[in-house]
């Protein structure tokens, strides 16, 4: 930079310049890493929702005795059988199926749930944990089938009668269905946390450009 009479000649536009721009990516990565960030929180705290049955923080109808004893064993991708336990959380394996994905960063936008997770379409099998959360999300009846018929009156043969005499798996020849209870997911996990989201992004921001380290990395 240098003075005279008429005006203040200033040079070096080339490094100014290269310093815009490294100042522009530094921003850009940091704003990125904010958003992925942010992304993964909510991905882990919607499947510890899922996992305590309480979605956003509002409980899921528990499960019917019969839903509950009905199927106690079933199998795994490898072959081998898990017990499950009677007293376990309605949907609680649907947290498996959550992943996050980053659509785009200019504007951000970013999916977090039952979605194909980054740089991926989504597969049948991610693709049956959506179908699931929708049908559950609303609620919906099935038909008894007589080989579930004659499985249920089994198990009650089995467990016998509860406190008071009661056989809670006795069904009348006349019930034909089973009624599932809405039991929504995303719907109120969303309502519960949408006002903090961008709010994390900008704090995410600000630490990453000032080199610290963000939460939950």
């Amino acid at each position: 930079m240098s003075a005279s009479n008429t005006g203040v000649a200033i040079k070096g536009a080339k490094r100014v310049a290269a310093y815009l721009k490294r100042a522009r990516q530094e921003s850009d990565k940091a704003m990125n890493t904010a958003i992925k960030v942010e992304a993964f929180r909510l991905k882990k705290l919607l499947q510890q929702n899922i996992r305590s049955g309480a979605p956003g923080g509002k409980s899921l109808s528990s499960l019917s005795f019969i839903a509950r004893r009905k199927e106690r064993v079933i199998k795994t991708g490898g072959g081998s059988t898990v017990r499950q336990s009677p007293n376990r959380k309605p949907l609680a394996r649907m947290a498996m199926g959550i992943r996050y994905r980053v659509n785009s960063y200019k504007p951000f936008s970013m999916s977090v749930g039952f979605v194909a997770p980054p740089g991926r379409v989504m597969n049948s099998k991610q693709g049956t944990w959506a179908r699931l959360a929708k049908k559950h999300s609303t609620g919906f009846t099935s038909s008894i089938s007589s080989s579930l018929r004659e499985d249920i009156i089994r198990r009650g043969g089995i467990l016998g009668t509860i406190t008071g005499g009661s056989n809670p798996f006795f069904l009348k020849k006349s019930t034909r269905k089973f009624s599932t209870p809405a039991r929504p997911i995303i719907d109120p996990f969303w309502a519960a946390n949408k006002n903090r989201v961008h709010g994390n992004i900008k704090r995410n921001f600000k630490l990453k450009l000032r080199g610290l380290e963000l939460p939950g990395r």
